[in-house]
């Protein structure tokens, strides 16, 4: 069994907009719902669990059931972080017997671009380390700063990677992780950094450059880009 987790917990603050940024639209439909569209679809997904603001709440309902997207089973109370949300959905989970050599599929709201075959791909390295996610390599030199912005030291950019999602991480593992950095109050900023602090494995696995978080406004326009020239190469040519 296979579970997508999708993050839509954000305020979405360095977009600079009055709309919460899951709501702006892409090709007339809400950036959420192309999310949402790209589990529903792909056949490896049995569940789709929504984490998102109470106050969100209401509006997401009319986008799922306008779309007929009947993949969502539950849509949950995003707590300040995603490690937090995550981990109680993991906990409601733990209730309906999941059985242990599921997937949690760990995704942000605004990553609308992730392709089926690097889910596949993805999923098939969780299935053989236990835990995987998607990313590219870094194309920038990356500084490791210290005290009053002087550089500590600099990696060697070819082992350095762009981490994105989705993270994935078979069932009883999330639960060792999860709990493990509650109960030591441990916060990180993905959700594979949890399984390497129980000293599990995490396959990276590449992906297109197209699979980014939109964050800034200048993103919105790549995202409308990106949408726009999927949408060209799916009509059929004519001869």
């Amino acid at each position: 069994m296979n579970i997508a987790i999708i993050c839509a917990g954000g305020n979405g603050e360095r977009m600079r907009m009055k709309e919460n940024k899951i709501f702006l639209k892409i090709g007339g439909k809400p950036l959420i719902y192309h999310t949402i569209k790209l589990f529903s679809e792909y056949d490896k997904v049995d569940w789709i669990i929504i984490t998102i603001r109470e106050e969100y709440k209401k509006r997401l309902k009319q986008i799922i059931s306008k779309n007929k997207l009947t993949k969502v089973v539950g849509i949950e109370k995003a707590y300040e972080t995603r490690q937090e949300s995550t981990y109680w959905v993991i906990e409601k989970l733990k209730t309906l017997s999941i059985p242990d050599d599921s997937y949690i599929i760990i995704h942000n709201a605004v990553n609308p671009f992730v392709k089926h075959e690097e889910l596949d791909r993805c999923l098939e390295a969780a299935e053989t380390y236990g835990s995987s996610l998607l990313g590219f390599q870094a194309t920038d030199t990356i500084k490791i700063i210290g005290e009053n912005q002087l550089i500590d030291h600099t990696p060697n950019r070819s082992r350095v990677w762009v981490a994105q999602t989705p993270q994935i991480i078979r069932f009883d593992i999330a639960v060792k992780a999860f709990e493990y950095a509650f109960q030591k109050g441990f916060i990180a900023t993905d959700d594979t950094t949890l399984v390497e602090a129980i000293h599990g494995k995490v396959k990276f696995v590449e992906c297109s450059r197209e699979n980014f978080k939109i964050t800034y406004p200048q993103d919105l326009d790549l995202a409308r880009s990106i949408y726009y020239k999927r949408t060209r190469e799916k009509k059929p040519q004519c001869a």
